[in-house]
C-alpha cells in the first residue's frame, strides 16, 4: 500500500511540474503575440504614412511641372516680344 501511495505522489509531482511547464508557456506565448501586435499596429501606421507621402509626392511632382511649364512659356513669351 505505501509503494502504490509513493508512485501516486511521483505522478501528482509529475503532473505538477508539467502544469508548471505549460504555464510558462503560455506566459510566452502571451508575450509574444502582444509583441506580434504591438509590431503590427506600429506597421500599419507605418503603411499609412507611407501612402499619405506617395499622395504627396504625387502632388508636388504635378506642381513641379506646372512651375516648369509656366516658367517656359513666360521665357518663351519674353524672347517673343523682344523679338518682335
Amino acid at each position: 500500500m505505501e509503494d502504490r501511495l509513493s508512485r501516486v505522489e511521483k505522478k501528482i509531482d509529475t503532473l505538477q511540474e508539467a502544469i508548471v511547464s505549460l504555464a510558462r508557456v503560455e506566459e510566452r506565448l502571451v508575450t509574444v503575440f502582444n509583441r506580434q501586435s504591438h509590431i503590427e499596429t506600429k506597421v500599419d501606421a507605418i503603411e499609412n504614412k507611407m501612402d499619405c507621402l506617395a499622395e504627396n509626392i504625387a502632388s508636388a511632382r504635378t506642381m513641379e511641372r506646372l512651375l516648369w511649364i509656366i516658367l517656359v512659356a513666360s521665357i518663351g513669351a519674353v524672347f517673343t516680344y523682344i523679338g518682335n
